[in-house]
This record gives structure tokens, C-alpha cells and sequence, in this order.
């Protein structure tokens, strides 16, 4: 709701907190902040002195933290570029490269997406040092082609095809440990013909024991 030189004031629930320009994610001006909704954290808090500090930089760590490959969040465009479009994604910008709009190829963005859209995307990879996030709509089609042709569609199906595209990585993930155990005897385990991991099993005897030992069982 203002600003100054060290930061700006939001309004939190009828209260006014301040917000330093060191703890805001973006280097944007008082200006460009105003009549904006940021998301934040509390970082201090004194009644007496009628004192509320909050930090956009510390709840944008706590957003990014838990975002998970795979996972499935509702975004808005913000601009347009040759190479793709950048995604706000509850105030962190995720990037959605132009090969992973559509399985079918996309000549010109902006025949499909437009500034202001609102979609729903995949997150494919989030590089937290660099506070980069890659993001995917292609993973979201029900058929190829359907960001082209039907983006109602793909926003309408997302969560489902979300859910399909985790359990391929899952079984894709037990098929390869699967394929590690068998060629790892040491471990203890072996895979059944059915699947199942069990316990090693071998007919052969142990070290020690001798033809004609007994045993109590």
C-alpha cells in the first residue's frame, strides 16, 4: 500500500507490516510493488512498539522447498520470449520452454499462450541454488497435441495425467532397483519370477558342513 527508500508497507489482515527491500525476491521498485499481493513471512513481531517486519524473500523459500517433481500448480503467464514463457507460480518464475508446450511442435508461442493465461503446469525440475524451475504442460496432454488444439482439455485433465505420469516414473524407478538386486546376489534379496523381493535362497550347503551332517531340525 506504500513505500519508501527502504522498502515498502503491506497491509496483512488489517495490519500494516514493513516489508525491506533486502527481503523482497525481486528487485522491483515501491512502484512496480504497489496494489500487489506478496506472498510473506512473519520476521518480527513487537506489540509494544507496534512493530510488524515481514520478509518475501523467507516465504518464497518455504514455497520453493515444496515443490516436487512431478507435482502439478495452478500458474499465470507474465511475458513472452522465442525461447518460451515465463510462469508465475505463486510468485516464483518458472520457466516453460517451447519444446515442453506441446508432443507437436509450436512455431510461434503466442498462438497458444498470451500474457495474463492462466493454466495449469508440471514442474519437471527446480534447481534451488539458482532458483530455476522448469516447467512442462507437453507432460499434461491427454493426446499430442492438445495444448495446440484443446488447452481447455489439458487444464481439465491435468491432475489425471499428473497422477499417470508419476506412476510410470515409479514403476520405471522399481523395475531398474529390481534390475540391480538381480545382479547384486550380496545384498540378502532376490526377485521372484512373480516379482517379489524375498530373502536369498540357495540349495547349496553352507561352509563347515559336511556330507552326512545332521542337523536338530
Amino acid at each position: 500500500i506504500g513505500g519508501n527508500k527502504g522498502g515498502v508497507v503491506a497491509l496483512v489482515e488489517g495490519l500494516k507490516g514493513f516489508v525491506p527491500f533486502s527481503q523482497v525476491s525481486s528487485k522491483s521498485t515501491a512502484e512496480e510493488l504497489l496494489d500487489k499481493e506478496l506472498p510473506l513471512k512473519f520476521v518480527e513481531v513487537d506489540e509494544e512498539q507496534g512493530r510488524l517486519v515481514l520478509s518475501n524473500r523467507k516465504a518464497m523459500a518455504d514455497s520453493q522447498a515444496q515443490l516436487g517433481i512431478g507435482s502439478v500448480v495452478l500458474g499465470t503467464v507474465e511475458s513472452l520470449k522465442p525461447y518460451g514463457a515465463f510462469i508465475d507460480i505463486g510468485g516464483i518464475n518458472g520457466l516453460l520452454h517451447v519444446s515442453q508446450i506441446s508432443h507437436d511442435r509450436v512455431a510461434d508461442i503466442s498462438t497458444v499462450l498470451q500474457p495474463g493465461d492462466t493454466l495449469k503446469v508440471m514442474i519437471l525440475s527446480h534447481d534451488r541454488e539458482r532458483g530455476r524451475v522448469s516447467l512442462s504442460t507437453k507432460k499434461l496432454e491427454p493426446t499430442p497435441g492438445d495444448m495446440i488444439r484443446n488447452p481447455k482439455l489439458v487444464f481439465e485433465k491435468a491432475d489425471e495425467m499428473a497422477q499417470i505420469f508419476r506412476q510410470r516414473i515409479a514403476q520405471a524407478e522399481a523395475m531398474a532397483r529390481a534390475d540391480m538386486l538381480r545382479f547384486q546376489p550380496e545384498s540378502g534379496l532376490t526377485l521372484s519370477s512373480e516379482g517379489i523381493l524375498g530373502p536369498l535362497s540357495s540349495d547349496t550347503p553352507s561352509e563347515g558342513s559336511g556330507e552326512g551332517q545332521t542337523t536338530d531340525e
